[in-house]
């Protein structure tokens, strides 16, 4: 009986094995037919992607781009100003390229060529702002920096408080505009311009104190009357029993402020502008007070002022002294009136007294610091004859002659 168990014939053959390369050459066939599936797979997701634009680079926001912002609108039109704001920049221009020459010479020799060759200042401040980018992180450099740039805003300031108000930048703008009316009265009476400006910076910068709001009202717009005071008038403030006193003065030979005959010349008593007069005060119907007043054209604010001044020099003149070169003097008489000219060696200087910002001045004084602070230089020159001699005038001076029915007497007002 046959079993399962039964031992197989050692004689029985072994079933063939399948053959080797057969097996490989299948592999091989799945693999490229995987891969060239993935590839078609890729290359559909890449057409999409394409198609949706999700390969589209969004970019990203230089650090520095608010930088960039500030530096291209820092050197616009208005950036130079003035021969001084140029001056400044270019002195600050030379100070950083000789900074940057300390760390990266080549840099800065390639700058200051570019400034040489177009002799352009805002060429060679963009370049420095560019390395000065690149420098922001090198903190020896950018303390020797804001070392320059204080040093740059202090340059800039004025020794004398008062010039470096906005206000006073203000109030040089709109005494332009009055050159050509000083220049003539300078012309007419011999007296110096800045003499004249003197008094009338005095009678305006004590109008702004540490608020500024008078300033602000009146010398801001100074295309209107300007009242300094409630008695003054006109834009160097001046009294009303002033003015008559000064006319009077031109007419009296017997008066201690008498200057010449030549200076009764200078004056047109017809002259008069009833049409600015719209109120009821009585003392602005006469002449005298109308040309004070007349609205836009200060001539005649200028023309008293000289001849307040002139008449000062002549009364000292008399008494062996001059005023040619002591304005604090001449400031001070022109501030305190004619009672208080008593000529002397050694007179004192004062005034009234007024704040402006946190300093105390006084009107003399003030008159003196404006003289020789070079302030409006370029339109009103120290000169080396504050008073020119009246023989001199009356040679270079020549006044058609009045007709005898113009011929008129001065009025005096009763004060």
């Amino acid at each position: 009986m046959d079993t399962t168990d039964s031992p197989v014939p050692e004689n029985t053959p072994a079933p063939k094995p399948k053959k080797r390369k057969f097996r490989w050459l299948k592999i091989t066939y799945s693999v490229v037919i995987h891969g060239l599936a993935l590839i078609a797979l890729g290359l559909l997701g890449v057409a999409l992607a394409v198609k949706m634009k999700w390969t589209n680079d969004g970019g990203n926001v230089d650090l520095n781009s608010r930088y960039f912002s500030e530096m291209a609108g820092k050197y616009n039109q208005g950036f130079q100003t003035d021969s001084l704001t140029f001056a400044k920049q270019e002195r600050l221009m030379y100070q950083n390229v000789g900074l940057l020459a300390k760390y990266y010479p080549h840099n800065a020799k390639i700058i200051l060529d570019a400034f040489q060759r177009s002799g352009d200042v805002t060429i060679a401040l963009r370049m420095l702002d560019a390395a000065n980018l690149r420098m922001k992180k090198h903190k020896g450099y950018q303390r020797e920096l804001q070392r320059l740039e204080e040093q740059a805003n202090e340059a800039s300031l004025s020794i004398y408080p008062w010039a470096n108000y906005k206000e006073w930048k203000e109030f040089c703008n709109v005494v332009r505009a009055d050159s050509a009316a000083i220049d003539s009265v300078s012309r007419i009476t011999g007296v110096e311009s800045r003499l004249i400006v003197m008094c009338l910076v005095g009678e305006q910068i004590r109008m702004f104190n540490s608020s500024r709001e008078q300033f602000k009202k009146y010398v801001v717009p100074y295309n209107r009357l300007i009242l300094t005071t409630n008695r003054g008038y006109g834009v160097t403030g001046i009294l009303q029993n002033t003015a008559l006193k000064i006319e009077r003065n031109l007419f009296d030979p017997s008066s201690p402020f008498y200057p010449g005959d030549y200076y009764q010349n200078c004056l047109n008593l017809k002259d008069s502008f009833p049409e600015l007069v719209n109120d009821t005060i009585e003392a602005h119907k006469h002449l005298t007070i109308q040309r004070l007043m007349k609205g836009g054209d200060h001539f005649y604010s200028y023309l008293y002022t000289a001849f307040f001044l002139r008449q000062f020099q002549s009364h000292w003149e008399r008494e062996g002294f001059t005023l040619a070169y002591r304005p604090e003097i001449l400031g001070t008489l022109y501030n305190l009136g004619f009672q208080k000219s008593k000529p002397k060696k050694n007179p004192s200087v004062g005034g009234s007294t007024f704040n402006v910002g946190d300093k105390e001045y006084t009107f003399g004084g003030l008159c003196y610091e404006f003289y020789y602070s070079g302030e409006l230089m370029n339109l009103f020159p120290l000169t080396s004859r504050p008073f020119i001699p009246t023989k001199e005038l009356k040679r270079t001076i020549v006044f058609p002659e009045p007709k005898e029915e113009e011929e008129v007497i001065p009025t005096v007002v009763a004060g």
